[in-house]
């Protein structure tokens, strides 16, 4: 018998819906059916989750099966990692070039119209399978997207290991760093870039970033929720 047997086998035992486990484990109903069907499998956590409800072990959840979880797993970690950085790629030269074209004459000749058609049509064609991994996982935030990278993915430790790794734990910095560069570099290329406007963007992104460091540490505290729980009542 495969986990997904055995996931389908003891949530049909506690009387439990598809539904009520996939708000337990914070992911879709679609992603429990795919893995009662064996289509895809579980993270550790999931298990963790799963097994503490159904009043069993990880171990009795998955048998045999865990290097198949790990493998695919990394396998979809590494799928996702690539969808995310060739987005996020087409995001900030975006931003270059919209700043760029807005403020001045860059950017604005017939081959980097055409250019940018082609990398419009290129962008979308990444979009649509980044947008289903990204309902699939439910990872709204940047900070959502680091943690599930850092626990899925797979390496060997290392020099290399421990940056990717440290760079996933701090990806929403990273993230505000990189915008802020692409949106100097686009007013630069706009020739309109002076240092009060750089001073000003600089803080703007500083403020928005603590800010969304703040509100991503508040939804870690109340379980992925913004909004704190109301207490019960009486």
């Amino acid at each position: 018998m495969d986990v997904g047997s055995r996931i389908r086998e003891h949530r049909e035992a506690t009387g439990m819906r598809q539904e009520q486990l996939a708000d337990l484990c914070r992911v879709s109903r679609q992603t429990i059916s795919n893995w009662e069907r064996s289509k895809t499998l579980p993270d550790i956590e999931s298990l963790k989750v799963m097994a503490h409800e159904f009043g069993t072990t990880v171990d009795a959840l998955i048998g045999d099966d865990v290097p198949e979880i790990k493998r695919r797993t990394d396998e979809e970690a590494r799928r996702f990692l690539t969808l995310f950085v060739l987005n996020y790629g087409f995001l900030l030269s975006s931003f270059v070039v919209n700043f760029g074209s807005n403020f001045g004459d860059a950017f604005t000749s017939p081959l980097w119209m055409y250019l940018c058609a082609f990398a419009g049509g290129a962008w979308l064609v990444v979009l649509v399978p980044y947008c289903r991994l990204l309902k699939r996982h439910k990872l709204w935030y940047y900070g959502d997207i680091g943690r599930y990278l850092e626990k899925n993915l797979v390496f060997e430790e290392s020099r290399a290991s421990r940056a990717v790794h440290s760079i996933l734990r701090h990806v929403q910095v990273w993230n505000d760093v990189l915008a802020t560069l692409a949106i100097l570099a686009g007013l630069a290329a706009g020739r309109v870039l002076t240092p009060p406007v750089a001073a000003l963007v600089i803080a703007g992104c500083a403020v928005i970033s603590v800010i969304g460091i703040h509100l991503d540490k508040e939804r870690q505290r109340w379980g992925g929720s913004v909004n704190p729980p109301l207490p019960p009542q009486r």
